[in-house]
């Protein structure tokens, strides 16, 4: 089914050229579909990593020593300097940037291992969030806000209060670290975070392939996961859990690996129970070399590799996003595992994409931002 989303192969009917790009529609998708760009954003540095806020009015964009905040809504934008207070004058790439559930935080994670903080609505600095020992890969917040998570290369995941920020403080905040039994590995580098729903668990994907599950529910106190997921061939760069619900014991998460892969996980923590239900390819192995932007910078010729993804409740309907080191962003119906839809349009591979209800953001490293706009009927 996927090779139906070939440009070369596919019907000419399911193909939509724009202006320097081209999306690939699924003819065998029993749905009305199109895309449309939406809006393009050009920036002087690479795109790290790129967020919206829950209701859509803000897109933060990570790139070289700077966080761009869009406020999609009034078409403004705002800088926020990544410069190390060391001033050491080296390159600071933000490798990570979130907005709380309730747009109240900004947050960066950067290769100078601070978080930093900002305030949406202000502007303002809050505060520098210090203690990791690595690079800060991935964040994500707790559904009400008060919980921040970061995953970084040093190993450890750490839950951060943020109900003890305060403008100009200097106390450090509260963290709790999260690590693995066997953290002394050299692989175990936590590239990508979530935290279900209901605040209960929390997810890292690694570089050895491995997704390691934590139980953060108030009556638990370890630090060691109580579960792994195996079966990735090789390192993890995404990961997103599904809506949880209080009357369901099973918890979804989805993964992205450079094994060219999609699974979709289900577990129940009580019963010991970790299993992969279903696996998505598609994502093809490219046929130049490209610069790799992010967490590793490594030759692509031989090896593709999934990079990120995102997940959106439509009703009822799953739907997946995953880019790709093969120059694309895929759409597809989680529940069935078929693709919609694929996008081709940046220079330069590595795509991130994001959701946001009827939006789709992808950023690359040929330095811009697209935000376009799909339906589905």
């Amino acid at each position: 089914m996927s090779d139906n989303l070939d440009p070369l192969t596919a019907p000419a009917y399911s193909v939509k050229e724009g202006g320097g790009w081209l999306a690939v529609f699924n003819p065998d998708a029993p749905r009305q579909m199109d895309v449309q760009l939406h809006r393009q954003y050009v920036h002087g540095g690479v795109v790290c990593c790129i967020k919206f806020s829950s209701d859509g009015r803000w897109l933060a964009v990570g790139t070289n020593n700077a966080v761009i905040l869009y406020d999609i809504t009034q078409d403004e934008k705002v800088t926020f300097s990544l410069t190390s207070d060391e001033g050491t004058g080296k390159p600071n790439h933000a490798r990570s940037v979130t907005i709380s559930p309730d747009s109240k935080f900004l947050v960066a994670g950067s290769e100078d291992n601070v978080i930093r903080i900002w305030d949406v609505e202000s502007y303002a600095f809050i505060q520098s969030l210090v203690g990791h020992r690595g690079e800060v890969y991935a964040l994500s917040f707790t559904a009400d806000s008060r919980y921040l998570l970061s995953a970084s290369g040093d190993r450890t995941v750490r839950l951060w209060d943020t109900t003890q920020l305060k403008p100009g403080a200097t106390a450090e905040v509260t963290c709790r670290i999260l690590r693995s039994a066997d953290s002394t590995k050299s692989k175990q580098v936590f590239t990508s975070v979530s935290v279900d729903s209901l605040s209960s668990f929390v997810a890292a994907g690694s570089l050895d392939g491995i997704i390691r599950v934590w139980d953060i529910r108030p009556d638990v106190g370890r630090a060691e996961p109580v579960g792994v997921l195996s079966g990735h061939a090789d390192g993890v760069y995404g990961v997103q859990f599904l809506p949880s619900y209080s009357d369901n014991d099973v918890v979804t998460l989805v993964s992205a690996s450079l094994d060219r892969t999609l699974r979709r996980w289900e577990i129940v923590v009580d019963e010991k129970q970790f299993l992969c239900k279903q696996t998505l390819t598609g994502h093809k192995v490219p046929s130049l070399v490209f610069p790799c932007y992010g967490f590793l910078r490594i030759n692509m010729t031989s090896q593709d590799c999934v990079l990120a993804l995102s997940t959106l409740q439509v009703g009822r309907e799953q739907r997946l996003a995953s880019a790709s080191r093969d120059g694309t962003v895929r759409l597809w119906d989680l529940k069935t595992g078929m693709p919609y839809f694929m996008i081709q349009g940046h220079t330069n591979t590595g795509k991130l994409p994001i959701f946001v209800y009827v939006l789709l953001a992808s950023g690359s490293g040929d330095r811009e931002v697209r935000i376009w706009n799909y339906t589905l009927q």
